[in-house]
């Protein structure tokens, strides 16, 4: 892989192969100013609009609505901190199964709401939050600026077999009339390609050539992949410098983690 800076981030430039397949831009994100998260600075210029980012584990800011590393109580006050700092009305998460489920969401009462099991959320309602949680697994944020509907998806490798990523551009098609083409991807924080070491069946699972042993795979890029080969241009395609397991503020599944950080998708309302 050759890499080389571009307005102060890195592109990495491979030769396509299994585990890094096509061309896409690393950026480093910044600090939320109000929450402890990470956003996506160009979208942050760029589309005011929009309201993005990845929680971190900081003070113990876990938003585990399904494990055990906080009480629930302590959970529920960090969702509605969640919801109150980025101002939205409310916020639609769902029980994540690693499937490839995507549920679209309209108005709804203010506060946290529970959808039925999915691993997927989008909307085109202004003051409605999509929230994923994550440990290792890659948030996948999907905006489309022309007609302001979004979707965020939690992809682990079951997930981006189950053909996640494809379920969320085709919704986004059937709901909001979006076009590949006008849509921006960005992977959010998740665990790196030379921490994330798995068995010949992941390989197996996502289409790819098998290798013998336990091998480290890239899921980001085979998502950035997956993603240019569903009709998004490569340009519009941006991944996360931070990884879960080696870096630092994240919570961690691989790591011994209990806690989940949240990836987190809205529009602004009026």
């Amino acid at each position: 892989m050759r890499a080389r800076a571009v307005r102060g981030s890195i592109e990495a430039v491979t030769d396509r192969t299994p585990t890094e397949p096509g061309a896409f831009r690393a950026i480093q994100e910044p600090l939320h100013q109000a929450l402890p998260a990470v956003v996506q600075p160009e979208w942050k210029e760029r589309f005011p609009w929009l309201v993005q980012g990845t929680t971190r584990a900081a003070s113990g800011f876990d938003l585990g609505l399904f494990s055990d590393a906080s009480s629930p109580r302590d959970v529920l006050t960090r969702w509605d901190r969640l919801r109150a700092e980025t101002g939205m009305s409310m916020v639609a998460c769902a029980h994540q199964v690693h499937g490839g489920a995507v549920r679209w969401h309209g108005g709804a009462a203010p506060g946290l709401h529970l959808s039925d099991p999915c691993d997927g959320h989008a909307t085109a309602t202004a003051g409605t939050l999509l929230g994923v949680t994550i440990a290792d697994c890659v948030p996948v944020s999907v905006v489309d600026p022309r007609r302001r509907a979004v979707a965020l998806l939690h992809a682990g490798w079951r997930g981006t077999a189950a053909g996640i990523l494809e379920r969320g551009v085709a919704v986004l098609a059937e709901r909001a009339s979006s076009r590949p083409a006008d849509l921006h991807v960005h992977l959010g924080p998740a665990i790196c390609g030379r921490c994330y070491e798995v068995g010949p069946e992941v390989f197996e699972a996502l289409g790819l050539t098998a290798p013998g042993r336990p091998t480290p795979l890239d899921l980001r890029a085979i998502l950035a992949g997956r993603a240019t080969d569903a009709g998004v241009p490569t340009e519009h395609i941006t991944v996360s410098t931070h990884c879960t397991r080696c870096g630092d503020g994240f919570f961690s599944h691989r790591a011994g983690d209990r806690g989940r950080q949240v990836g987190f998708l809205g529009i602004r309302g009026a």
